[in-house]
């Protein structure tokens, strides 16, 4: 937080505080608005953050013998105390604990060598339960949790379902086939009906031409004799028998075809029919092989039977991590015990730091941050109790001296304070 932050949270804070910096600072509020930015700029740019751990009392612009302004002064010596109070107590518990943990450290590293090998040893099964659970965790998945859930709900219907759904894969491809081979059938007998129907009619029309031609051939012919006086005896004879010839086999040809046409219909019913019922069938099929897919969340057979494959094995391995789960609990319950016989006041902080029992490396890199830790805690409890609450007290000591006639009012003042917030 910068210096105008700092001061624009001053004016925001309560009502003594705002009375306090008047005094200390003089009347913010004559400075013109230019010239205070001026001013706050000037103070961001001195940086003296070196100097503010330095706690500073001054009496200087403050009138004690007003009752206001000395019960203020003194209340901010009590407060500073107070302060102070709550960081040491919490920084001697701090300090205890680094303090206990360095000598657990110690006293585990001056065990004798059967206690430091028993300790060593269920330290590595608790490592090692630690290392598979960490392997496990960090392993690729081989199915979603989702793919689990579901054949673990159906995975003692799977083989059965997997030889089913097979079964209606093998049964979809031979009705595709019969409808596929039924279909060419039945347009190949639409193409012959087709041929037939043509047949029918040209045969028709060519006896037609057939009865036409014979008509102008007997007329010429009649005419001929009777004109002409030809014989045309003969020419009559040809006429009819060609023309006898003709009809005979158009009309033989068309009720030929007539007959073929009445089967061909026939099977092109039968084969409708039939159709319709392998088509009934195919349907079916395929809404059971649409179920069955949806049901189990796969495409086809060999998909179902992989996933129940990676189903098994995912099972398997979650079942040694709940076994691992397990060993590594009980081996951390009894590593603690153990911890715990051996006179070890922390045992819980060695299970995140299993290292340090194996390797002495790790062991000395602990004790010198502990180390490290506890003299930074002893500064700071030095500089709450020393400077800060001790500086406060000599403080208040001292004003008590220099105005013995409000000496009664500081002590009653510090003793309401001793009361809520004793100090050793």
């Amino acid at each position: 937080m910068g210096i105008f932050d700092f001061i624009k949270k001053s004016f925001d804070s309560e009502p003594k505080e705002h009375e306090v910096s008047s005094r200390e600072y003089g009347n913010w509020n004559d400075v013109p608005e230019n010239r205070f930015e001026d001013w706050v700029s000037a103070l961001e740019k001195n940086d003296n953050t070196e100097t503010w751990d330095d706690v500073s009392y001054t009496k200087g612009n403050i009138n004690l013998d007003d009752a206001l302004q000395r019960r203020e002064y003194v209340e901010n010596c009590l407060q500073q105390m107070a302060e102070a109070a709550k960081a040491l107590e919490s920084l001697e518990q701090e300090y205890k604990d680094v303090t206990s943990h360095l000598r657990d450290l110690e006293e585990i590293q001056e065990l004798p060598p059967e206690q430091r090998k028993e300790l060593e040893s269920q330290a590595a099964k608790v490592l090692d339960s630690q290392n598979q659970r960490e392997a496990f965790m960090n392993r690729h998945t081989r199915m979603t949790e989702a793919e689990f859930e579901r054949m673990d709900r159906f995975h003692k219907e799977v083989k059965s379902a997997t030889k089913k759904l097979r079964d209606a894969e093998e049964y979809h491809k031979k009705i595709k086939n019969d409808l596929r081979r039924i279909d060419n059938e039945h347009q190949a007998y639409v193409y012959s009906k087709e041929e037939l129907e043509n047949t029918i009619v040209n045969t028709r029309r060519l006896m037609v031409v057939c009865t036409v031609t014979f008509g102008f051939v007997l007329v010429a012919l009649f005419l001929m004799g009777q004109v002409l006086g030809l014989n045309v005896i003969y020419g009559y004879m040809v006429a009819v028998l060609l023309a006898a010839v003709c009809v005979t086999v158009l009309y033989s040809k068309n009720n030929s075809a007539q007959l073929e046409l009445k089967t061909t219909n026939n099977t092109i019913s039968r084969l409708i029919q039939l159709q319709n019922t392998v088509k009934i069938r195919y349907v079916n099929n395929k809404n059971l092989l649409d179920y069955m897919c949806l049901k189990y969340g796969v495409n086809d057979s060999d998909e179902l039977d992989d996933l129940h494959d990676r189903f098994l094995q995912e099972r398997e391995q979650r079942e040694q991590f709940k076994a691992t789960e397990k060993n590594l609990d009980s081996s951390q319950k009894q590593l603690m015990q153990l911890l715990r016989r051996l006179r070890i006041n922390d045992p819980e902080i060695w299970i995140h730091q299993l290292s340090a029992i194996f390797k002495p490396e790790d062991a000395e890199k602990i004790r010198r941050d502990l180390v490290v830790q506890r003299q930074s805690l002893r500064k700071r409890m030095d500089y709450n109790r020393d400077v800060v609450a001790g500086g406060a007290k000599a403080e208040i000591e001292l004003l008590a001296k220099e105005y013995p006639e409000y000496t009664n009012e500081i002590l009653d003042m510090v003793s309401r304070y001793e009361e809520k917030y004793p100090m050793s």
